[in-house]
Formats: C-alpha cells, structure tokens, sequence
C-alpha cells in the first residue's frame, strides 16, 4: 500500500492543486446574469456606478436602458449623436441592434469582450485569436492613444479592415455607418478594477466620444424588439469613423491576419476547452506531467515486493545479513520480511519432522503435538503494522522453531524405525 502511494499521491496533489484553481478562479470571475454586473446604478465591485458618475463629470449624459429596444429608442429619439454602451454582447439581440436601418448614422457602439461566435453571427471584419487567464495590463502602441497602460487584454482580437491597441485587446472597425469597439476585458469599466492603471482614462474615453451614453443594462436573453413602423431618420452627414477618435490605425503586425496565423486561430476557436484557458497553462500542466512521469518512471522498481539478487562478490554472511535487513528496514517492508523469517522456520520445521516443504500448517501442528490454532497464529498470522509488531511477530516465530526442532523427531504411522 506504502508503494502504491508513491505514484497516487503525486497526481492526486497534481489533480487537487488544479481543481481548486479551477474552482476559485471560476468563483472570482463575475457573472453576467448578475443584476450588479458592470450596472450603472451598482456600487459593488463588479458594477460600473464609478464610470457613470466619471461620464458624468464629463458632461455626457447617461441613460440607462434594460431591452434592445429601449436603447434604439434612446437612440433615435435623442437630439445629438449617441453612443450604445452593450455591457453583456451575449444578451443583447445584436441583429436588431446593429440593422442600419434602425441605428441612427454615427452611433457608436461599443461592446465588453464578445466572443467569437457572436462576431462571425454577425459577419464583423473580426476574430478572436486567444483568450487568457485573466486580464493583463499592456501599453496601447497606438499612434493616438486614448489611454496609457491598462488591463484590457484578456479576449484577443485580430482584424483586416479595422484598427488594433492593446496587443489586440482593443479592436475598432467601422460597419453599416456606425463605428463598432471592441474591449477584449471588463475590467476597464468594474468599480473594483477602475482605479488600477489608465484603466478609468480609457473607459471613459471609450464612451465619451458623443454626447449621450445608452447604456443597455441587460442580464438575461433578450427578445428582439418589433420591426419599426417607419424607418429611423438618418443624419444627412456620416461622419468619419477613424475621425475624432483617440486612436489611429496601428499599422503593426497585429492589425492583420495572416495565413499560417490565421488558421492556428481558428484551430483555436473550434476548441471551446483550448479557448478557455491561454497556451501557457497548457504548457504548464504538461510540464507537471512529463515530470511526475519521469518521476514514477525513476521509482518503478520500487513498486513491487523486495526480491533476491545475486550478490556482484562475495560478502561474509552477516554482513549481507546486515546490509539487507537496513535494507528491508529502511523501505519498511515489515510485511516481506516477516514472510522470509517464516518461510525459513517452516523449512526447518518440516525438515526436522519428515514431512514435505508444502505440508499445511495443521499437519505441521499435529506432527509436533503443538495446538493448531497456535502454530496457525505463528506462521499464518496477520502481517504487522508496525515495528514493534514485528520484532513480537519474529520472537514468535523463532520461539516457535526452537520448540519443534529441540524435540526429538515424531515419526509418522507406517514409518520404519
């Protein structure tokens, strides 16, 4: 049992260790059916009551909306641009949401981490590439940034028609006549993560483009709204999505999709599991198994019981007596041992009574006169869970060999004298 511990107990630690990773990060990661998640009227940690009261200071208005349709509504009844603030993508009926013919012209829309199947229902020039552990601080490598360093780069984004910072956690491309943002974390925006970095300049420049903020509060599936009666009035002037706004096109690497890389992503994308966790994870977690391998591939030939080997020279006898009991000891192998002091008394024994070397226990009971229960305890008993029932368990043994073999010799019925 010792042994088979010696392999169970790595991978059990290995198995635990990572299924309370799993499980406290799956407990400190927001929900967004949450009422409180990323609201504006929440002052808990995952609300967004800090960002309102900030766009406020501003001087931008900020409505709150609950369905789909309140907020095109909002932003078709207004008299000055807005821009749709979409907390949870997942929620929101997007369809609706982005038909040209109900958005008025230079609505921005901004939207917190959508993954990639809502961007491919959509057809959006875009795609998610990785999605990481948690949320990771980056410089904005933008031409005209709207921020310094902030935690934005959890979801991944890569793109041919748009403009990325953020190393991809910041994504912007125009559609149908409005401009579309993407914000790859929702830590920017979260009462609890506002303050850390050039996280609260970035949020609120992200929403402060126009004069009014829709903020579509939604945390449940939404229904789509009815088709108009008319078509929404549009504004006779389109403006430039790329013009006013903090940044520019990064022309990086990053801004394009490449082939060997693009097809890594989608790879990527057809694993919900590889998408859940980043590549470093994976990395370290095979890692870990290579080496608890290797490690029970080191300790396999201390698996099974002790056997005999022959002995490189010769060795005066109670010296290899010595040398294999601290051996014996040392991997505690009571049980092993207990069985070798037996099987060499009942060699003796049934030698000195004339009987065969597998002669049962109650034959070699009955031949030496002794009870059968006794000699049953002695030679088949129970092995010992500790030391010291090992030392009273060989005792036993001994005691009993000296018995039997000082006596004179039994012999059987029909044996010649």
């Amino acid at each position: 049992m010792n042994r088979r511990w010696r392999v169970i107990l790595p991978f059990s630690v290995l198995l635990l260790l990572v299924g309370g990773t799993l499980v406290v990060h799956a407990i400190e990661q927001p929900d967004p059916d949450d009422p409180a998640y990323l609201s504006p009227v929440s002052t808990s940690g995952t609300g967004a009551s800090g960002l309102a009261g900030l766009l406020r200071d501003r001087g931008v208005t900020v409505e709150r909306q609950t369905t789909t349709a309140g907020a095109l509504a909002a932003a078709a009844g207004g008299d000055s641009t807005a821009t749709i603030f979409v907390p949870t993508p997942a929620y929101a009926h997007l369809p609706t949401l982005t038909e040209a013919t109900r958005v008025p012209a230079g609505t921005r829309l901004v939207l917190v981490a959508p993954d990639d199947g809502i961007l491919r229902a959509r057809r959006w020039p875009a795609a998610v590439t990785r999605t990481r552990w948690a949320a990771a601080p980056t410089d904005p490598a933008c031409a005209e940034p709207v921020a310094g360093r902030a935690a934005v780069l959890r979801r991944q984004y890569a793109t041919d028609q748009g403009s990325l910072c953020y190393d991809g956690g910041l994504l912007r491309f125009s559609a149908d006549g409005y401009a579309v943002t993407l914000a790859g974390a929702a830590d920017p925006f979260r009462n609890d993560r506002i303050a850390e970095h050039d996280n609260a300049a970035l949020a609120v420049g992200l929403l402060a483009g126009n004069p009014r903020v829709i903020w579509l509060d939604l945390h449940a599936l939404d229904v789509p709204p009815p088709p108009p009666a008319t078509p929404v009035p549009t504004r006779t002037v389109t403006p430039d999505p790329t013009e006013g706004e903090p940044w520019g096109d990064s022309g990086g690497e990053g801004d394009g999709r490449g082939g060997e890389g693009q097809g890594d992503s989608e790879s990527l994308q057809d694993s919900p599991m590889a998408r859940a966790f980043p590549p470093a994870f994976w990395a370290t977690v095979l890692l870990i198994v290579l080496a608890l391998l290797a490690l029970a591939a080191a300790a396999a030939r201390r698996l099974g019981t002790p056997v005999s080997e022959p002995l490189p020279s010769r060795v005066p006898a109670h010296e290899t007596m010595i040398g294999h009991g601290r051996l014996y000891a040392r991997a505690r192998a009571r049980g092993p041992s207990l069985e070798i002091l037996r099987a060499a008394a009942r060699r003796r024994i049934t030698d000195h009574l004339g009987l065969p070397a597998d002669a049962p226990t109650d034959r070699i009971a009955g031949q030496a006169g002794l009870p059968a229960e006794y000699v049953r305890t002695v030679l088949d008993g129970d092995l010992p869970e500790s030391d010291e029932d090992l030392v009273t368990a060989a005792r036993f043994v001994q005691d009993l060999k000296r018995e039997i073999t000082q006596r004179p010799t039994r012999r059987t019925e029909g044996e010649a004298p």
